[in-house]
């Protein structure tokens, strides 16, 4: 499957620092956040695909490990009014996921944050250090 991941870094022993920064999210793009919306979307998308992908190939070999070719069975299969409904519930979350960036967008706007009270937290946090 690929090396193992190594272990995320830890902030300090004993400090705390807020999950999300406030103020506005820095723009790299001249054109009020679009170009760097549209970025974090793709990314978003990019993470959601590889970890489907992966969890496919993985999937995929533990059947054939137990001798279950699966490739005409995904393509034969119709699922019912049950999972067809579950499946929405997955799609709606799973769109909640990728255009978190415009819902993150509408919250800042309606608070009054801006850029540099963005940039003011991330200062202060990496002065802790």
């Amino acid at each position: 499957m690929g090396e193992p991941v190594a272990p995320q870094a830890q902030p300090t022993e004993g400090r705390s620092y807020p999950t999300m920064a406030r103020g506005a999210r820095p723009t790299f793009f001249d054109d009020e956040g679009a170009t760097d919306a549209v970025l974090a979307i793709v990314t978003a998308l990019a993470a959601e695909v590889w970890t489907l992908r992966e969890r496919q190939i993985t999937l995929e070999a533990v059947l054939a490990d137990a001798g279950i070719e699966v490739a005409e069975a995904i393509e034969a299969y119709r699922p019912d009014g049950d999972q067809i409904a579950a499946r929405a519930v997955e799609a709606a979350a799973f769109a909640g996921r990728v255009y978190r960036v415009f819902e993150e967008m509408r919250e800042e706007a309606l608070a009054g944050e801006t850029e540099d009270r963005y940039l003011e937290i991330v200062d202060r946090a990496f002065a802790e250090l």
